[in-house]
C-alpha cells in the first residue's frame, strides 16, 4: 500500500512537471503584448526590423518621440533595440550620426528610418529636419531624406552621412527602401517648392553611390480614385509568397497593394484599422514595417493607445488635434502580430496570439 502511495505521489510529480513546463515554455516563445517601449519618453514610433547578419540579432530602429514634453515630435533621435528572438527586446541606446548624438534629445530631428543591409553594410534612408524648437508648428519646417551608412559590426553609434537624395526645392519624408530585379530601390513622398500635393518618389542604385530617377508607375498607390483617399504616407515593401507588398498608412489603418513585378501595385483594401483586444493595442495601427522569417510574415507597427482620434475627427472649434492633447496622449508602443494570406489578400488578427520557436 506504501510503496502503490508512493507511486502515485511520484506520478503525480512527474505530470506536473511535466505540464508546468511546457506552460513555461508556451508563456516564454509567445509574443508579448506590447512588444517593446522606449524607457526614456515612451514614444516608440515607426519601427523598421533588420536582420544584422554579423550580431545573428534582429534590430528595430524607430523614431524616438518625447511625449513626455511639449516639444514631442521634433530634437527626436533613432532609437535602437535587438533581439535573438523577436520575443524578447532589449534597449540598445540611440544611433550617433557622425559622431554625434546616442542621447534621447538629439541636435536635430531624426524620423522613420529606412534599412536595408548590404555588403556587410547598413544603409538608413532617414527623414531629417533641422529644427530642434517648434518655430514653424509641431512637425517642424522641411525635411530632407539623408543616407547613411555602418558596418554590421557598429550598427548604433558607427553611422557616416553619405548625402541627402534631392535638393533643397523638395520637402520630403518617409523612406522606404527594397532590393528588386539586381537594383536597391528607394521611394519617399515629397512636396516640390510651389507644387499643389505631394507625389511619390522613386529612385534606384546598384551601388548606392550614383542614382537614377525611376519614375513611378501608373498604378494604384496614392491614387485616390482606388482607394478612396487623398492621404497616405510611410510606404513599406516587402516580399512574400511569391508577391511583392506595399502597405501605406493613410491614418485610418493600413491600406495593402499587391505587384507580382514590383511596377504595377493593385489595390487591396484596408488592415488594423480598428483597435485590438491585446494590452495596449487599442486603437489604429501606425508606420509598420515587415520581417519574413521561416516563411511566416510579421507586421511591426505602433499604436498610440491614448490618443483621442475621436475628437480630432470633430469639425469646427471643438476639434482637439494631437498637438492640443496632453501629454500622456502622445505616448507610443511598439505591436507585432503575425500576417496571413486569405483568398490571395493580406490579412491581419491583431488579437490571435502566436509563438515563435
Amino acid at each position: 500500500m506504501i510503496k502503490t502511495f508512493r507511486f502515485l505521489v511520484l506520478l503525480l510529480a512527474s505530470f506536473c512537471f511535466v505540464a508546468c513546463a511546457y506552460n513555461n515554455n508556451k508563456k516564454q516563445n509567445e509574443v508579448p503584448a506590447p512588444l517593446f517601449v522606449d524607457p526614456n519618453y515612451q514614444g516608440s514610433c515607426d519601427p523598421e526590423i533588420v536582420w544584422n547578419e554579423y550580431e545573428q540579432q534582429w534590430y528595430i530602429y524607430y523614431t524616438a518621440r518625447r511625449p513626455m514634453l511639449e516639444n514631442t515630435w521634433l530634437q527626436t533621435p533613432v532609437g535602437v533595440a535587438v533581439s535573438k528572438d523577436m520575443i524578447n527586446w532589449e534597449f540598445k541606446g540611440y544611433c550617433k550620426f557622425d559622431g554625434v548624438g546616442g542621447e534621447e534629445d538629439a541636435s536635430s530631428t531624426f524620423w522613420a528610418p529606412a534599412i536595408i543591409s548590404s555588403n556587410d553594410t547598413l544603409h538608413m534612408f532617414v527623414t531629417w529636419k533641422p529644427d530642434t524648437v517648434p518655430t514653424q508648428g509641431a512637425w517642424g519646417g522641411q525635411g530632407w531624406i539623408v543616407h547613411y551608412k555602418t558596418p554590421l559590426n557598429n550598427p548604433v553609434e558607427g553611422w557616416q552621412k553619405v548625402g541627402a537624395l534631392h535638393g533643397d526645392k523638395l520637402n520630403a519624408i518617409d523612406a522606404t527602401v527594397y532590393r528588386s530585379k539586381n537594383l536597391y530601390h528607394v521611394w519617399f513622398k515629397g512636396k516640390e517648392e510651389g507644387a499643389k500635393k505631394n507625389e511619390l518618389y522613386h529612385l534606384t542604385t546598384s551601388d548606392f553611390t550614383n542614382w537614377e530617377e525611376a519614375g513611378f508607375s501608373k498604378s494604384d498607390v496614392f491614387n485616390a480614385e482606388a482607394t478612396g483617399s487623398n492621404f497616405e504616407e510611410a510606404p513599406y515593401i516587402f516580399q512574400w509568397n511569391g508577391k511583392y507588398w506595399l502597405i501605406t498608412d493613410p491614418h485610418n489603418g493600413f491600406f495593402v497593394y499587391s505587384s507580382t513585378d514590383a511596377e504595377n501595385w493593385k489595390f487591396q483594401g484596408t488592415i488594423l484599422k480598428d483597435g485590438g483586444t491585446r494590452n495596449l493595442d487599442n486603437s489604429m495601427a501606425r508606420h509598420c514595417s515587415v520581417a519574413v522569417k521561416d516563411d511566416r510574415a510579421f507586421i511591426f507597427y505602433h499604436v498610440e493607445p491614448w490618443r483621442r482620434y475621436d475628437l480630432e475627427k470633430k469639425k469646427g472649434d471643438e476639434r482637439v488635434r494631437i498637438f492640443d492633447q496632453p501629454l500622456k496622449n502622445r505616448e507610443s508602443v511598439l505591436q507585432m502580430a503575425e500576417l496571413e494570406i486569405r483568398n490571395n489578400k493580406l490579412y491581419c488578427d491583431r488579437n490571435r496570439t502566436f509563438e515563435l520557436n
